[in-house]
């Protein structure tokens, strides 16, 4: 693998040296060549001759290039358009060019491009990527690229100008052409391919840590609570002007992100104090201010030269951050640099920002060295590195900048360690008020302070989650082996929870036997969170003296059309269907005790009509015409026994219902229909914790469901509606329009008859409509018979 060097001054210049080369390629037996091309000029039409003449002289030879803030050659300054011809000397090196444009595509649909392109071609060993100045960051690209195969490195820098302060770059090539808004990718590899990639920072933290407390994207807003800006102004006297951008480039931050230190500079100051970065900063992290110490630099130079002399490149990327320059405003722009001279040939610009993958992630870093490392084949043959001067710590007198710099960062570690006990102080006090003792995990105080924050929180993307959770059974273990088995029980059902949810959201004690847990767990990590609760707990069943089991009732924030819940309307929603849980799981069990419940049940049925003279009886009505319509259907015994019984209980949630909304003369308010609709679920807890079996459960539960999809409590739609919930809902329509209510009258049987076929198919199952039609007869005489002592109404 080679480099052959060629500086642009004219065309006519460039193409006969160009002629040369060919000439020299052919008596070489024609090797695979790419021409790159750095650029000080950004005006298309000064380079066009260059493309043109490479065009002309290699026709269908590929080429690719971008706009700079000056050039590398061989580790020094080079002429304001250079051109490398790459030559690969081994036939099974491969090389592709991908071009982009952001006015086009979105950088995620790019990034996943990249992705399966490199899929498709396995041989690709390493992506390096040319970005455009843009007005976004480059977090979405970064992410996006994890996602290439581990074995790929990936290395490249942002391209810029001359000007490092202008948003003004560009990248071209010979299969996209000229883009001021856009990336270039090229792939290299093959089996005789190799590549290494380092990075090169030395900057050293300084003052205290400051904690991101309010981001959005690459925009910093706060740190500590205060105007990101002021930072600055405050610890650095770095004003909010002209200068802003070159003053902070000495001082940058240092960010831990995927386990790597990196290196943030601030593009730009905003009037509201924010500081625009050139990549995302996680809100809730830590920076620290940082600056650059020379003998640190150079320590770190040398130890990476003598690195890549033992790969033994035969040609080198080098992507410098231009800010690097200013830094070593005292020496040759490429002063740092001149320690991998020798080692091999090199091409390279100063950059407005650099991209390394390391353990695995992909991360955009500012004011740092990249440089990768190329050959083919095994290594015959090693250059020697020129290396560099370090000054001599004990001859040499430390600067009063650096020594006052050591001096803050050592008092602003010794305040840190202070204040940490503080905080270590203070997080205790907050976890005895806000830790349930039993358990362990957080209270029921906790909890509400967290939905408090997630009331006032105004990002639109957020996806949180909540799960209610509720231990199966747990009056029964108390009522039968005592407190300390409903204790123990509690205690593994926080255990199972926390080891399944405790990584990936807050878990919370909110009641005797309630959990919950809030994430924002991705959505397709639900079902495999809920796989592990449940392998958790049979894991403890198998040992254990009292049996475990957890209903869960799961509720995102928002919604799929992207609305936003009440968290109130989060909370019912997440309850309702943990209740649903509890009646899939629920079995009954038929003894003493349970008859003696349902007994009570129906007392419970009694006391509640003898509240309301009007509805006198109406359970008993309902089970009648309800018995009536499912022998017209021709259903089994079985399947009749279960509807009647199940008509007999449809209302019985009203006893929770209060009675001033459930006996209310007038007409009610939206807000206390609003209570009336919950005695469906009402009625399906008492039932449920009754042992009544899930089947009658489903059909009072669902008794109030529409045909058509728009009744309650779920909504269900169609044949999703329990068989015997349809036919309660024409039985209980029947009773109640033909019923004296305290705010109207009853109404004609053949009103009742003309309002059942207008709403086949919307309120009421058609074909069981139609048995209710042609039996109505019967349906008359029953009623009839129900209400003895009434005179016939017609």
């Amino acid at each position: 693998m080679k480099n052959r060097i060629f500086a642009f001054n004219d065309a006519a210049t460039f193409e006969k040296e160009l002629a040369q080369f060919s000439n020299w390629c052919k008596e070489n037996g024609s090797p695979t060549v790419c021409f790159q091309i750095h650029s000080e000029e950004l005006d298309p039409e000064k380079l066009r001759p260059v493309w043109e003449t490479l065009e002309r002289v290699f026709p269908k030879v590929p080429w690719f290039g971008n706009s700079t803030s000056g050039n590398i050659v061989d580790c020094e300054k080079a002429s304001e358009i250079s051109i490398s011809a790459i030559i690969f000397e081994k036939p099974t090196t491969k090389i592709q060019i991908l071009q982009y444009d952001f006015s086009n595509k979105s950088i995620s649909d790019i990034a996943h491009e990249i992705v399966e392109e490199a899929k498709q071609n396995p041989w690709v060993k390493a992506v390096e990527i040319y970005h455009c100045i843009s007005p976004f960051s480059t977090t979405n690209l970064c992410e996006g690229l994890d996602a290439l195969a581990p074995n790929i490195q990936i290395f490249g820098g942002i391209v810029c100008s001359p000007d490092i302060t202008s948003p003004n770059s560009c990248v071209f090539s010979s299969v996209g052409g000229h883009t001021t808004s856009g990336l270039l990718v090229v792939f290299y590899g093959g089996p005789d391919f190799y590549v290494e990639s380092r990075k090169i920072s030395g900057w050293k933290p300084i003052g205290r840590n400051f904690h991101v407390t309010r981001s959005k994207g690459n925009v910093l807003y706060e740190l500590s609570s205060l105007p990101a800006y002021e930072v600055y102004n405050k610890y650095l006297n770095i004003k909010n002007d002209n200068n802003f951008f070159y003053n902070a480039l000495e001082f940058p931050m240092l960010y831990e992100h995927n386990g790597i230190s990196i290196v943030r500079a601030a593009g730009a100051s905003n009037p509201d104090g924010s500081l625009t970065m050139s990549s995302d900063i996680d809100e809730g992290s830590m920076v620290r201010l940082s600056y650059g110490e020379p003998q640190l630099i150079l320590e770190k130079i040398k130890t990476e030269s003598e690195n890549a002399e033992l790969f033994a490149p035969e040609v080198m990327h080098i992507f410098s951050c231009a800010a690097r320059k200013a830094f070593w405003s005292k020496h040759e722009p490429t002063y740092e640099i001149t320690a991998f001279k020798g080692l091999a040939s090199s091409t390279g610009f100063f950059s407005h920002g650099e991209f390394l993958r390391e353990k695995g992630f992909l991360n955009q870093h500012n004011i740092t060295l990249v440089i990768a490392s190329m050959r083919e084949g095994a290594i015959t043959k090693r250059g020697h590195a020129k290396g560099v001067i370090i000054p001599d710590e004990k001859s040499t007198r430390l600067p009063l900048a650096a020594r006052m710099a050591t001096f803050i960062r050592e008092t602003s570690f010794e305040l840190e360690q202070i204040n940490s006990r503080l905080r270590v102080m203070n997080e205790h006090l907050q976890d005895v008020a806000t830790t349930d003792s039993l358990t362990g995990l957080e209270n029921r105080l906790a909890f509400d302070a967290l939905l408090e924050t997630i009331n006032q929180e105004d990002s639109q993307e957020n996806s949180w989650t909540m799960f209610l959770m509720d231990v199966n059974g747990l009056k029964y273990a108390n009522d039968t082996f005592g407190h300390q088995a409903g204790d123990e029980l509690i205690k593994a059902a926080a255990k199972a929870i926390k080891n399944t949810y405790g990584t990936n959201g807050n878990c919370f004690r909110i009641g005797g036997d309630e959990f919950a847990v809030i994430t924002q767990a991705p959505l397709d990590s639900h079902y495999p969170m809920y796989s592990i609760l449940q392998k958790n707990i049979n894991e403890y069943n198998k040992k254990a003296l009292y049996h475990l089991s957890i209903a869960v009732g799961a509720s995102r924030l928002r919604s799929d059309s992207g609305i936003r819940k009440s968290i109130s309307d989060w909370k019912m929603e997440a309850d309702l269907n943990m209740y649903r849980d509890k009646v899939r799981y629920h079995k009954p069990v038929e003894n003493d005790e349970n008859q003696n419940l349902k007994d009570l049940i129906s007392c419970l049925i009694s006391v509640e009509e003898a509240k309301d003279s009007y509805t006198a009886h109406h359970s008993e009505r309902v089970k009648a015409y309800s018995e009536l319509i499912a022998r017209s259907l021709g259903l089994s015994e079985s399947s009749i026994s279960l509807i009647t019984h199940a008509a007999h209980l449809h209302d019985i949630g009203k006893i929770g219902i209060r009675d001033n909304v459930l006996t209310k003369p007038g007409k009610l308010t939206d807000e206390e229909f609003e209570i009336i609709k919950q005695h469906p679920v009402i009625g399906a807890k008492i039932l449920m914790q009754s042992n009544y079996t899930h089947e009658m459960v489903q059909i009072v539960l669902h008794h109030h469901e529409r045909y058509d999809g728009r009744g309650y409590p779920e909504g269900l739609k169609g044949e999703d509606i329990p068989i015997g919930a349809r036919v309660i809902a024409i039985a209980d329509s029947i009773d109640a329009m033909t019923s004296k209510r305290v705010y109207r009258d009853a109404m004609s049987l053949d009103y009742c008859r003309e309002e059942i076929e207008k709403n086949l198919g919307k309120m009421y199952d058609p074909a069981i409509g139609k048995v209710v039609l042609e039996h109505w007869n019967e349906m008359v005489d029953s009623l009839l018979s129900m209400r003895t002592g009434r005179p016939k109404v017609i």
